[in-house]
């Protein structure tokens, strides 16, 4: 702890006298602000790229089940994200990543959840409208937010949910 204060009063004090070398100087808060973002250590965010969970997705990883099915606006057909009871599913760079779901979050429909977590991501669903039945089936209109580890959004859209058998 010792050490780490001790960097950052060097890097104050060199900011300051750098200061005096120069008419475009940093001021003190620019300077404060240049050694809390260089201790901040978390690396830019990344835009996440999702991409749609398809059937062969589904039977390889054995992602059967009942929930809900996210469909980004302007994304096509494919889901994005798959809410389920035990799970949340999203796809990215050909890559399946499972998340566990929030069972403190909100109940959406067929036993699904607002919230799932993961090391990497966590994403969270809701309702934009009222939740209408159709046949055995629920469908309405959701927003979805990815956040990474730092809990920076890196993917955001509205769409439509349709929840049942998968």
């Amino acid at each position: 702890m010792l050490h780490a204060r001790g960097r950052i009063v060097a890097l104050f004090a060199m900011a300051l006298s750098l200061g005096s070398c120069a008419d475009d100087a940093p001021t003190d808060a620019e300077a404060i602000a240049a050694v809390e973002a260089a201790q901040d250590g978390k690396p830019p965010v990344k835009p996440l790229a999702l991409q749609p969970i398809l059937y062969p997705d589904i039977s390889q990883n054995k992602l059967h089940g009942t929930g809900c099915a996210f469909v980004a606006e302007g994304g096509g057909l494919g889901a994005v994200l798959l809410a389920q009871d035990k799970r949340g599913v999203i796809k990215y760079g050909d890559h399946i990543q499972v998340l566990a779901p929030d069972t403190g979050s909100a109940k959406m429909p067929k036993g699904s959840f607002s919230r799932y977590t993961g090391k990497e991501n966590a994403v969270t669903l809701t309702t934009d409208g009222p939740v209408k039945p159709v046949g055995t089936t629920e469908q309405f209109k959701g927003k979805m937010i990815v956040t990474d580890a730092f809990e920076r959004p890196v993917f955001e859209a509205s769409g439509d949910v349709q929840c049942k058998a998968i």
